[in-house]
């Protein structure tokens, strides 16, 4: 029989969790939970306990439970670091192993933490477009620019050619900041002020592209040239065969995408886009 995982995806607004099990099946629908990430640490410890137990009710007893976390966070300890960024900050220093295990009742040692985009391509590694690629660069566009890169079905490891500390390209110099400034939600949103005197997520900027806004349409492209030059250091530096793309925005990728396409295939890149980036990550989680 094969083993069950309780999988949990976290971010600012929602939780996504879902059993899965280690061929990458998800037992069940997906489920969406809210985050309540502005709460103090016990309501939030005990939001995740009954999240984690509602995914597992009326299951075998599992296998182990496993976070996709945002970061900054120590996942081979468990120990949230985050603070200052308007989510989780009451459990900064908070050693979440420990406080669950003891809510649930699990050995500490059956739960596990991994950053979020990291989820994300051990899912594509191991069940998606990348599963075979001996070298591959995963990109996660939301409220910041997540990363990781892999290299034979595994993350890569630390000193790796080409790869930057942890796989995380966010904190890399790009025009006046970083690429975390300019490849996001507010950086879009940054964009649409400078261009069309409104501030417009990807959501309201695709619809106006939709309906023939030209504007609209050419806030889209710049974006797709600035994701093309912020991304081409690491095309050259670490040489991937595939480059896979997630996170929400990718439902407009059509109309951003061709300048880092065109670019990917100067290099020999192959292009993929995720289309549930939440689910990649749960099963993503059966291989930490």
């Amino acid at each position: 029989m094969e083993k069950v995982f309780l999988c949990l995806d976290v971010g600012g607004t929602e939780i996504k969790a879902a059993p899965v099990d280690g061929r990458g099946a998800l037992l069940r629908p997906l489920r969406r939970f809210p985050a309540r990430a502005g709460e103090p640490a016990a309501a939030l410890l005990e939001h995740f306990a009954s999240v984690i137990s509602e995914t597992g009710a009326g299951l075998p007893d599992a296998a182990g439970v496993r976070f996709a976390f945002p970061g900054p966070f120590d996942y081979e300890n468990g120990v949230c670091l985050l603070r200052g960024l308007s989510k989780f900050d009451s459990l900064y220093g908070l050693n979440l192993r420990s406080s669950l295990s003891a809510r649930l009742g699990v050995e500490p040692g059956r739960i596990r933490f991994a950053n979020d985009a990291a989820a994300f391509a051990l899912g594509e590694m191991g069940f998606g477009c990348a599963a075979g690629a001996s070298r591959a660069l995963f990109v996660c566009i939301g409220t910041g620019c997540g990363s990781a890169f892999g290299v034979g079905g595994r993350l890569a490891a630390e000193g790796t050619p080409g790869v930057p500390e942890n796989g995380y390209i966010y904190s890399a110099p790009y025009l006046d900041g970083c690429i975390d400034d300019y490849i996001s939600r507010r950086g879009l949103m940054a964009l649409s002020l400078d261009r069309m005197g409104e501030s417009l997520d990807g959501r309201a900027l695709a619809q106006r592209a939709m309906e023939g806004d030209a504007r609209a349409a050419g806030c889209f492209l710049a974006f797709g040239e600035r994701l093309r030059d912020a991304l081409s250091p690491f095309l050259t530096g670490f040489a991937p065969e595939l480059v896979c793309l997630g996170g929400q925005i990718m439902k407009s990728a059509p109309l951003f995408l061709p300048p880092l396409r065109e670019a990917c295939r100067r290099l020999g890149i192959e292009l993929a886009v995720t289309d549930d980036t939440s689910v990649r990550a749960l099963q993503g989680l059966t291989r930490i």
